[in-house]
């Protein structure tokens, strides 16, 4: 993403990722679900805005917050009273990671290109001196209806997305772009899926999603430092409840900060910025319902048929047999800090596999 708003940065190799500020710039509890009052397999969201729609331009920047349907019913903001505004405050993380710092002549905060919503990338500009050889850009929602869930219509507040390569490749003959090779594996039969921007209707190779909304209430943590995300809180699903702790993944995490960290006391790695924070990020899985599920307003466009629910998989189960934990996450350990007065984040990324595997992708 390239622009007049862009800034110059560097990529950091070695102890981790640093990526500042780009173009722009939990899942929290909500008691909205389904508009016929059931848990899950929603047709459409309950207090759903009048024009529940977004897209239809082609410029990234002003569809930012479209995603990942063009559904975007903003039912957490209409059930909770809020605005895109909520996470705009002194001493709230959010206020960097989602609210671009732009301001009017009159020294008002207007954030570009709307408010809770921020692009983080390196420069994509070929030189790799600046960073310019990375192919990847995070988003950062906070309150601007953006991740809204097929399912269980939960999931539109303080979203965070990482988008990979574009795919430029055909259409798959039966699923569209989804069960497509290279897809994570399970033992329990899931469906994965490239991810199709509604917004831009670009096709990403990789994407992958998560919430950034449970915080760590309690003293500093591994996870966290106190009041700043964490991902300790989030090995779990809505509709399903917590991943199995006999699971081979939540066996790996129970000594994660030991193996992982033991270099560093078994402490976050950036503990130094002294706002370290964590969060899982999942895959993006295609689920069939019924044929007399009549709409695609919760699969649309990653699936154009009626019948299907697309989803960040954080469930602990597939559609046959249950691994209890999901086969791929990315766990993201980061720091907020900054570079002169450019804000900048510094980051860890791990993976794991169906096995329990962890492995750090970013050394």
């Amino acid at each position: 993403m390239t622009g007049t708003k862009a800034t110059t940065w560097t990529m950091l190799r070695g102890a981790g990722l640093a990526i500042a500020v780009g173009l722009a710039g939990v899942t929290a509890v909500q008691g909205s679900q389904c508009l016929d009052g059931s848990d899950d397999d929603c047709l459409q969201c309950a207090s759903e805005a009048a024009n529940p729609w977004c897209g239809g331009s082609d410029d990234p920047a002003t569809e930012m917050s479209c995603t990942p349907f063009h559904y975007r019913p903003m039912s957490f903001n209409n059930v909770q009273g809020t605005d895109e505004w909520c996470g705009f405050s002194d001493g709230d993380i959010f206020k960097t990671l989602a609210y671009d710092d732009t301001t009017d002549d009159q020294g008002n905060a207007t954030p570009w290109p709307y408010p809770g919503v921020r692009a983080w990338a390196a420069q994509f500009n070929g030189d790799c001196s600046q960073a310019g050889g990375n192919s990847d850009y995070w988003v950062f929602h906070a309150c601007d209806g953006a991740g809204i869930q097929g399912g269980d219509c939960k999931g539109d507040i303080k979203y965070v997305e990482r988008f990979g390569w574009n795919y430029y490749g055909d259409m798959e003959e039966d699923f569209g772009y989804c069960n497509y090779d290279g897809q994570p594996w399970s033992y329990d039969n899931r469906m994965y899926c490239r991810f199709v921007h509604p917004g831009t209707n670009k096709v990403y190779e990789e994407y992958k999603a998560g919430w950034t909304g449970f915080t760590n209430d309690k003293e500093d943590t591994f996870w966290a430092a106190k009041g700043l995300p964490t991902a300790e809180q989030a090995f779990l699903s809505a509709a399903n409840g917590g991943w199995d702790p006999d699971s081979a993944l939540m066996q790996t995490l129970s000594t994660f900060s030991d193996w992982a960290y033991g270099w560093n006391g078994g402490k976050h790695p950036y503990t130094w910025t002294g706002k370290w924070f964590s969060f899982p990020m999942f895959a993006w899985r295609a689920d069939y319902i019924s044929d007399d599920h009549d709409n695609n307003k919760l699969s649309y466009p990653t699936i154009a048929e009626n019948g299907w629910k697309a989803f960040a998989d954080n469930e602990p189960c597939g559609d046959s047999g249950c691994a209890g934990a999901p086969p791929e996450v990315d766990f993201i350990l980061g720091g907020l800090t900054w570079d002169d007065d450019t804000p900048k984040l510094v980051f860890d990324m791990w993976r794991s596999d169906a096995d329990g595997n962890m492995w750090k992708l970013n050394d």
